[in-house]
């Protein structure tokens, strides 16, 4: 039972929340963009369906107050439940009171009306521990223990979040070990057969072999491995010998521990959704990186039809996203305490600079997209377990930097995004650098 995986305090404030929720017959449901937030909307539109409450599902992009408040101004007097972000937006709809957020990022402290429910003030980290998914299905548990059928959408979002890797922990952990029926399989973390699934893979992402069909084909047979095989279909030593051949390329681009962990995952397989749990978790996010939030809601709420253009979306989003990788490596800046470069589309500013300081070059320091859009700067940056342990805060960085450059910004100490005004790089680049090095000083 969820009461008893959860501390009182927490328990307490998702059952108010949920007692609240009943009481309405309609409701909106704000949601962040990315994969793990979609993940949450799903978890959430399917427990108001079980619930007979009719509702409006949005997503936010724009995180910063003033852009937060106009997308709540459109609905401020109806019950809006607000998920993977929330918590430090919350100071701009101060004045209303019906709210619920359900966040599990870093933010100050305000007085507000509404409930405000983020893990960091239950005692879980919410970079490692919990996501928004976790807090979308420990909401839709304390509602009703029977939505534990939505696990499969929790794993989703904590995959989205890289909160798999290394292995579960927290709460997270948790709610794996109380709630998973599915069989598992610590296998290569690839999709589909062999070739594909090293052609098309973003995490982990092997340059010159990523986007490459011929090399990969090259490469398997020269070690006499059968591109034909799924991935579940390796057996022992094969997933071992083709594990040691696929870090050894890794390493040539001296990447650290922290990527060569991603090489391997326990994947899950959800037979009543006939997707592995890498393959539900790339459809989620593959769909939300092309603005096509509302494809995979529309299936796993039951439109069948639009199965086909929700695969190609994932191809579409892959293919685009490992020719902007490689040519963001091979523009990419450097500074003395950070990297950076320009991305081409906002969404994968994201996914670019993740992918760039795993696995094309030595994580020293972290890497930091740009994106110009025509009223701003949108920034998204990466980091590495191991620069956190040295004490890199992205979240600290981007909240200080964006704010000297008369923008705002927030996230997580692993992970974190901003806005800026336009031509106000150079203002962001050398406060970045100096509240890096001050946080890096101890090494």
């Amino acid at each position: 039972m969820i009461k008893d995986i959860l501390n009182e305090d927490l328990f307490n404030i998702l059952k108010k929340a949920s007692n609240i929720l009943k009481e309405n017959k309609y409701v909106r449901v704000l949601a962040h963009y990315d994969g793990d937030g979609v993940s949450s909307s799903i978890i959430l539109l399917k427990t108001l369906e079980r619930l007979d409450i009719k509702y409006h599902s949005g997503y936010i992009k724009n995180l910063d107050n003033e852009g937060f408040r106009e997308l709540y101004d459109e609905e401020p007097d109806v019950l809006n439940i607000i998920v993977d972000a929330g918590s430090s937006q919350a100071q701009s709809i101060a004045d209303y009171e019906k709210f619920i957020i359900l966040d599990h990022h870093f933010y100050s402290k305000s007085d507000v009306k509404g409930i405000n429910i983020n893990a960091r003030d239950y005692g879980i980290n919410g970079t490692r521990e919990a996501c928004g998914a976790t807090m979308a299905f420990i909401f839709s548990l304390v509602i009703d223990e029977n939505n534990k059928d939505l696990f499969p959408f929790f794993m989703a979002g904590v995959i989205a979040d890289k909160q798999d890797i290394g292995g579960l922990s927290g709460l997270n952990k948790a709610l794996y070990d109380n709630y998973n029926t599915y069989p598992t399989k610590h296998v290569l973390n690839f999709e589909g057969n062999i070739k594909d699934g090293i052609t098309y893979s973003l995490d982990p992402f092997f340059i010159n072999l990523s986007g490459y069909p011929d090399k990969v084909g090259a490469f398997l047979s020269k070690n006499n491995i059968d591109s034909n095989k799924s991935v579940m279909e390796l057996t022992t030593d094969d997933n071992k010998l083709l594990g040691n051949l696929l870090s050894l390329k890794m390493l040539e681009n001296n990447v650290g521990m922290d990527a060569i962990k991603y090489l391997e995952s326990d994947i899950l397989y959800f037979d009543d959704l006939g997707f592995s749990s890498k393959e539900l978790n790339s459809i989620i996010d593959g769909n939300s990186r092309t603005a096509n939030q509302s494809v995979p809601v529309q299936y796993f709420l039951g439109d069948k039809s639009v199965e086909n253009d929700m695969l190609n979306n994932v191809k579409i989003y892959k293919t685009k996203l490992i020719d902007y990788i490689y040519r963001a490596n091979s523009e990419i800046k450097e500074e003395k305490y950070l990297r950076y470069f320009y991305s081409p589309e906002s969404e994968m500013a994201g996914p670019i600079s993740g992918a760039l300081e795993l696995y094309a070059m030595k994580p020293d320091k972290p890497v930091i997209g740009f994106n110009s859009g025509s009223d701003d700067i949108k920034i998204s940056s990466r980091g590495t377990k191991t620069l956190v342990s040295r004490g890199l805060n992205l979240s600290l960085v981007m909240k200080e930097a964006c704010e000297k450059a008369g923008g705002s910004g927030g996230g997580h100490d692993i992970a974190a995004g901003g806005v800026i005004p336009q031509g106000k790089e150079k203002i962001f680049i050398d406060a970045a650098n100096n509240i890096i090095k001050l946080q890096l000083k101890s090494i």
